[in-house]
């Protein structure tokens, strides 16, 4: 009885320890934290923040200045203005700046010039993630946005910016894959790990059904890497102006694409 004492003693001491150790540690960064809006201006991104710490948003400018040729290179990516990024601190400051009440996300993009990020920490999340990835993967979905607004534009006529605007937000609505505009900003950013693509693909889903599903985020990484490994990463543009279009472009139907697929996962992974 008295070792199960002291033993109950230790567990509580220990969790009292960590509990004091974290309410220490979150007032330290509360007072570190910037609490009026910081910009850094750099080459290719204007980086907006607050209630982060300097050093966490200089990071995520730094790696998107790095990643910022080699994604346009990889995916054929026409003249890109400078993208602005927004990064808050919290889901309810990243829900009210983005006019999505609901949401659980912590990135979007609006457009091929904008991203907001709510960054991530053991303060504000369970199990964070890599922010630097994260602001990598948005950037992606702006690099997409772009290819697909400048292939449009190219092939209109002469219509009313407004008109333009429904229509490819239409257009972009109806057929451009979930699946895909995922999937490649994970490729791009370099998200996966080998326990969550098992879990997602246990079931063995299609890429249809990924269309609705969060599995995408644990097994699109590897639709892209089959891709580029099968097909070449000069695809890639071309797969991208299609909406998708695995004969035009792959010479193959979707089924025996997501057939491939699978089999490369199985034995990769």
């Amino acid at each position: 009885m008295k070792k199960l004492k002291k033993i109950v003693q230790v567990i509580f001491l220990s969790i009292g320890s960590l509990a004091i150790l974290f309410l220490m540690s979150f007032l330290i960064r509360k007072i570190r934290v910037e609490n009026e809006t910081k910009i850094i201006n750099a080459t290719n991104f204007v980086v907006h923040y607050n209630g982060i710490l300097e050093s966490e948003a200089v990071a995520i400018s730094k790696v998107l200045e790095l990643n910022y040729e080699r994604i346009r290179t990889d995916l054929n990516d026409p003249k890109h203005e400078k993208i602005t990024v927004y990064i808050h601190p919290n889901q309810n400051e990243f829900n009210d700046a983005t006019g999505l009440p609901n949401s659980n996300a912590n990135g979007t993009s609006r457009g091929p010039l904008a991203f907001h990020l709510k960054y991530e920490t053991w303060y504000n999340s369970i199990f964070p993630q890599k922010m630097e990835k994260v602001a990598v993967h948005e950037f992606t979905h702006c690099v997409q946005l772009n290819i697909l607004i400048q292939e449009a534009l190219s092939k209109s006529h002469n219509e009313k910016a407004s008109d333009f605007d429904e229509n490819f937000e239409k257009e972009f609505k109806k057929n451009y894959p979930q699946w895909f505009w995922e999937a490649v900003c994970d490729y791009e950013a370099g998200i996966v790990n080998n326990s969550s693509v098992n879990y997602g693909m246990k079931n063995k889903p299609t890429l249809k059904e990924l269309n609705n599903s969060n599995q995408i985020y644990n097994v699109g990484y590897t639709i892209v890497e089959y891709f580029v490994s099968k097909y070449g990463k000069d695809k890639l543009p071309e797969f991208i102006k299609s909406y998708c279009n695995f004969e035009k472009v792959l010479g193959v139907t979707e089924k025996e694409f997501e057939t491939e697929w699978h089999k490369f996962v199985e034995e990769k992974y």
